[in-house]
């Protein structure tokens, strides 16, 4: 969008304020993109918009001779010769940064690249999991027929969505039946295993998805202590824990490079803070705040939480570390450091319920966008001697 509007402004003038920036984004994206709003209609309510406001109000006949220039130029828009700037086309193409687009064509090559950013660009699929407990899967099934496919994912518990519906105007989900989660990170939590009685910690819990079905699989006679940072965090996982009436998941505000635990866990999850670059279809303004040295500065944190996690696993215990990251550096190179730093932890094979297209040669959980049609993760199982 930038890119188009750019190519209608004149290169000597002065730069404009971020509030008329966005006014001219909105008006292009109507005119680009949408048909129910007559193309005249758009200029005239971005010229309205700007007047309302004193600090836009002079750039007002600026915003109309632009939008018009886009109008009468819309099919003509030329972008970046692909012999000449391959990044630099891909990424107006697709809008990624070019950063990005530069390490997944290294990475991937041209074809699996633009299969990342064409997934990435697509309407995110919604799914709903089941709730083990309270109501039978065939019951759920019966009364969700119309609004969803067939049960898929880690124990059949996921089920997307065959059109949109807003949360609201959906008994199952208010009642607690149910919960809005990715299939990939049912996967995340098969990993580890569970079994019931067992204790778990989850040290980066919210928005509490996870922690919520590992309460599940432990049962009431295991529990989960699930821990974040910040108030505003948790309130989250409470929120999820509420929704769906679990008993068994004790809430921890802590930092979890220094949790306050004197005692150890038989199973820990550490799904790490890092770049998102694997849920950029579900997440896209991640595309445009992150940057490359996001991922060296998650990077680092990541390490301090392996530190932190090798600890509070116990002897025979096994320790998830998980990421929603493509980039090697968040992944494979964690594993790699936290072996070398941890020799009392090996890397063990994934659990036999997790299908064999999700493990990757080096025996990790590696779920691919435009591979398994899914947000892309990354998990890796250690046990400990």
């Amino acid at each position: 969008m930038d890119y188009v509007i750019d190519t209608f402004i004149d290169g000597e003038r002065e730069p404009m304020s971020d509030a008329l920036r966005r006014i001219l984004e909105i008006g292009a994206y109507q005119i680009l993109f949408l048909d129910r709003v007559p193309d005249h209609a758009a200029v005239n309510e971005a010229v309205n918009l700007a007047k309302r406001d004193p600090n836009t109000a002079p750039g007002a006949g600026f915003i109309n001779a632009v939008l018009r220039n886009v109008i009468k130029n819309k099919f003509g828009i030329v972008l970046p010769d692909s012999q000449a700037d391959l990044c630099g086309r891909l990424s107006i193409e697709f809008s990624h940064p070019k950063w990005m687009v530069e390490r997944w064509l290294a990475r991937y090559g041209l074809g699996d690249a633009k299969k990342i950013l064409a997934f990435n660009n697509e309407r995110p699929a919604v799914y709903l999991r089941r709730k083990m407990r309270d109501i039978s899967r065939p019951q759920f099934e019966f009364d969700m027929r119309t609004l969803c496919e067939a049960g898929s994912g880690y124990l059949n518990l996921y089920y997307k969505m065959k059109m949109p519906l807003e949360p609201e105007n959906l008994r199952m989900l208010q009642d607690g039946f149910c919960s809005v989660q990715a299939p990939s990170s049912g996967w995340v939590v098969a990993m580890l295993g569970l079994r019931d009685g067992e204790r778990v910690l989850d040290m980066c819990s919210a928005p509490g998805g996870k922690a919520t079905l590992m309460a599940e699989l432990v049962g009431d006679s295991g529990f989960v202590a699930a821990c974040d940072m910040g108030r505003w965090k948790m309130k989250m996982v409470m929120e999820a824990i509420a929704a769906q009436g679990i008993v068994n998941i004790h809430p921890v505000v802590c930092d979890s490079v220094a949790p306050p635990f004197d005692c150890v866990f038989g199973k820990v999850l550490l799904d790490a803070p890092c770049s998102g670059s694997g849920v950029l279809q579900r997440h896209p303004d991640g595309r445009f705040v992150r940057t490359a040295e996001d991922i060296d500065s998650r990077a680092l944190l990541q390490r301090e939480l392996l530190d932190s996690a090798a600890k509070l696993v116990c002897s025979g215990g096994v320790l998830v570390y998980s990421t929603c990251s493509l980039e090697p550096e968040e992944n494979e190179h964690q594993v790699k450091w936290f072996l070398e730093w941890h020799p009392e932890f090996k890397l063990d094979h994934p659990p036999d319920a997790i299908p064999a297209m999700y493990i990757d040669d080096a025996d990790c959980l590696r779920i691919t966008p435009y591979k398994h049609n899914m947000d892309g993760m990354f998990g890796a199982r250690f046990k400990k001697d």
